[in-house]
């Protein structure tokens, strides 16, 4: 993906190093994580992958329990259950690490393709960002849980590569279509791109218009392609639910998420929790659920789309003051929250974070929390982290500024920031490590245009000094 007028983002020996200390650092937390009995499984999310897994494995298609019927299953995209399945088909149903183990090789590639995003943009962001990748906490702690989220990572990242390189390269449709094929596979392990095409078409054709030389024509029709590749990966997926259950839906995993959405919201709403507008609005799916005839009350699309209607007449009642802070609040949640929070779930440490810290005021809890660091190993690592996590922010700031500011950068940097935008909204008041994972080569992209940025100041002031 490099210009033949170039020499490579990375030499073959700097290829080597990165990978085999990505893959090292990973199975190293690994193996931490296995000699310490922490959990690979992380109870709910983990549990319905591995049943499925085991489902696949034992009647060889994607079955499952559910509202009391054994049948095609509907939550869950497939491709990850199916590559667990195989996975464990082959080490052994009780051997989950083999499933971590084979996430830290696919992890490790993507440390790459967040490098050649980086480098795509600007040539000295290249290497600086691959670095920040192979350790980013995030993406190495997530490789040790049974979670779709690194091969999800690993085919989004690698689309959104395609997605800027093709504004660099003559084949631009060739660049598109394989970043459609990413997207598609991403979408058909996650969910959480359905809305995507919304954003990809309009910002993929200004980019290529802008940054790519083509006409406004081409690039809308450029653009178009990788939206159409999703539709037609999840089309027949959408078909064979209408074929069994009589409605044309991807997943009835959306309805769930929506009522957890509107739930957070309604926490957040003196009125609405004076109002107990949030048992009220769960008693309202069981009453309309209740209302169906038999048959309906076992069907996991009727039920979804009960939930997807309850959630939006509920999310219409509370002050838009509200969604706009908690979307705020869980944005600034899960730009700051370090992949270390997780950690002491995984460890069974139940460690107490300086939010649930007892105290009169902020700085009493604060200073209460740092009275009890140096008792606590885990949280004064996870205390380290959240300074590491200022300082990047500090230095992402600075790199979008930086960016923006630069007439070849500005785009791409745009573009950048619109997708971190699209998933800050997608996950409203959610704040988590977990939540804010797509938002991972946006961050290590904007770090790395941040530490360029001060390391070509200090060198100026060098030499400005010598001179």
């Amino acid at each position: 993906m490099t210009s033949t007028q170039q020499s490579p983002l990375f030499t073959r020996h700097q290829v080597i190093v990165l990978f085999l200390a990505a893959v090292a650092l990973r199975l190293a937390y690994l193996g931490i994580v296995v000699a310490l009995d922490g959990n690979i499984n992380n109870g709910s999310d983990s549990g319905k992958f591995l049943q499925l897994a085991s489902n696949i494995n034992k009647f060889g298609s994607l079955v499952n329990w559910d509202l009391g019927v054994f049948g095609r299953d509907t939550g869950r995209m497939p491709l990850y259950p199916y590559l667990t399945a195989a996975i464990l088909d082959i080490a052994g149903a009780q051997r989950l690490w083999a499933v971590a183990f084979v996430q830290a090789f696919i992890d490790a590639a993507t440390v790459f393709a967040i490098g050649l995003l980086a480098g795509a943009i600007d040539r000295r962001w290249a290497l600086p960002a691959a670095i920040l990748a192979c350790v980013w906490t995030s993406l190495v702690i997530l490789t040790s849980f049974v979670l779709a989220d690194t091969v999800f990572m690993a085919f989004f990242c690698w689309g959104l590569c395609a997605c800027v390189w093709a504004t660099r390269v003559e084949r631009k449709l060739l660049l598109v279509a394989a970043a459609g094929l990413a997207f598609a596979l991403a979408l058909l392990t996650r969910p959480t791109l359905m809305f995507f095409p919304y954003f990809l078409v309009p910002a993929l054709t200004v980019l290529l218009w802008a940054r790519g030389g083509q006409s406004w024509r081409r690039a809308i029709l450029l653009a178009l392609v990788p939206a159409v590749m999703m539709l037609a990966a999840v089309a027949p997926r959408a078909a064979e639910n209408y074929n069994q259950y009589g409605t044309l839906v991807v997943t009835t995993q959306s309805g769930n998420h929506a009522l957890d959405v509107v739930d957070q919201f309604i926490r957040l709403c003196e009125r609405c929790v004076h109002e107990d507008m949030e048992s009220k609005m769960h008693a309202e799916v069981k009453s309309r659920l209740k209302a169906q005839g038999r048959e309906d009350q076992q069907n996991p699309t009727i039920l979804d789309e009960i939930r997807r209607g309850v959630a939006v007449e509920y999310l219409k009642q509370i002050p838009l003051g509200t969604l706009f802070k908690g979307t705020i609040l869980g944005s600034i949640r899960s730009t700051f929250q370090s992949g270390v929070y997780v950690t002491g779930h995984q460890f069974r440490l139940d460690p107490q974070f300086l939010s649930a810290v007892p105290g009169d005021s902020y700085a009493q809890r604060l200073w209460n929390f740092a009275k009890s660091l140096p008792s606590d190993g885990f949280l004064l690592l996870w205390a380290v982290a959240q300074m590491f996590v200022v300082t990047g922010v500090v230095l992402q700031i600075s790199g979008a500024w930086r960016g923006v500011r630069q007439r070849d950068a500005r785009p791409y940097i745009l573009f950048l920031l619109g997708i971190a935008a699209y998933f800050l909204a997608l996950n409203g008041p959610f704040g988590n490590p977990r939540y804010a994972i797509p938002l991972t080569p946006v961050l290590v992209v904007l770090t790395a245009a941040g530490l360029a940025g001060l390391l070509a100041r200090r060198a100026l002031k060098r030499s400005s000094v010598t001179q």
